[in-house]
């Protein structure tokens, strides 16, 4: 069997010596040399011509002005090899460089969860909403933004957290701007304050947890039991809310002050645990009540329900 080629073909086929002859005739050559010639001679006429790298760069300052200078280069290095938009800024998103700078709008699946121009669009929306509470600094918040796309928030989802922080934090409780800067070391305007809470992160489960822990710390505060940040940290995850804090402190020192006047001292720590549910803890309090009860006739301002103390104490 005899190879034989052809210039637009960059194949060839094995025929007969006999074929080989015919197809001879008609421009097939047994020189492998010839085989796609036709398309060689067609790229080598375009990599002569080549494109203009200043028409690469008005092309890519006319669709993305946007982006910044280095994103710019790289789309422009494709565009002058290619002479396509598409093709250049496809190649321009699998780079290093796009990757450092956009690498958090890439989905595990390849696919981008929006456009270069609506995450910075994103971005600036975040940073007006910051801007309302006149925080000006964003240097801190870039990653924080990222993650906020990352982890699909709008910008009008922003506002809203944003707004819960300052109205629960700042205007509900403003006892608990003076306890945040004492346990943070922040001695720093109100806004600052604001800005190093938010700062922790924009999560709902974070923003919730750091006020509930804070008005936790108000209500013991402003009632005159203080302690440390991280020990009403820790109530908060043990599960004490607000209400419970709340209602809690308001009756405390009554309730420690009767079990004085029958000889018996109960701590807050004891009234807390038993707030959160501790089985010793409620017993305590319960035999401490009696004794007061047996007494004097008073009670721990909790209501009774059958043989149960309810109130201070959960059912």
């Amino acid at each position: 069997m005899v190879r034989v080629y052809r210039k637009d073909l960059e194949t060839y086929y094995e025929v007969s010596e006999e074929r080989a002859k015919e197809l001879e005739e008609v421009g097939y050559s047994r020189d492998p040399s010839v085989a796609g010639t036709e398309f060689s001679g067609v790229a080598e006429a375009q990599a002569d011509i080549g494109f203009s790298r200043q028409e690469a760069l008005d092309t890519a300052k006319s669709i993305y002005a946007f982006m910044p200078d280095n994103i710019l280069d790289e789309f422009v290095s494709h565009w002058v090899k290619y002479g396509d938009s598409d093709i250049a800024i496809g190649l321009t998103r699998q780079s290093k460089i796009w990757e450092n700078e956009f690498g958090y709008l890439r989905r595990k699946d390849g696919t981008l969860r929006m456009s270069e121009m609506e995450a910075l669009s994103n971005i600036a929306s975040f940073k007006n909403t910051l801007s309302e509470y006149n925080i000006k600094d964003f240097s801190l918040f870039e990653e924080k933004f990222k993650g906020l796309i990352e982890g699909g928030t709008s910008p009008l989802e922003f506002q809203q957290r944003i707004d819960l922080v300052y109205n629960q934090v700042v205007d509900e409780i403003p006892k608990v701007k003076e306890l945040y800067a004492r346990n943070f070391g922040i001695e720093a305007t109100e806004d600052a304050i604001f800005a190093s809470l938010i700062n922790e992160d924009v999560e709902d489960g974070v923003l919730a947890n750091t006020i509930t822990t804070l008005q936790i710390e108000s209500e013991a505060a402003s009632r005159g039991f203080t302690t440390s940040f991280a020990d009403f940290q820790s109530l908060r995850r043990r599960g004490m809310t607000r209400e419970q804090a709340k209602s809690l402190y308001t009756s405390a020192a009554d309730i420690m002050q009767s079990a004085r006047t029958v000889g018996r001292e109960l701590d807050i720590t004891t009234l807390e645990d038993a707030v959160l549910g501790n089985t010793a803890a409620g017993n305590r309090i319960r035999r401490v009540e009696a004794e007061v009860l047996s007494q004097s006739g008073a009670t721990f301002g909790s209501a009774k329900k059958g043989d149960e103390v309810t109130g201070l104490i959960s059912d």
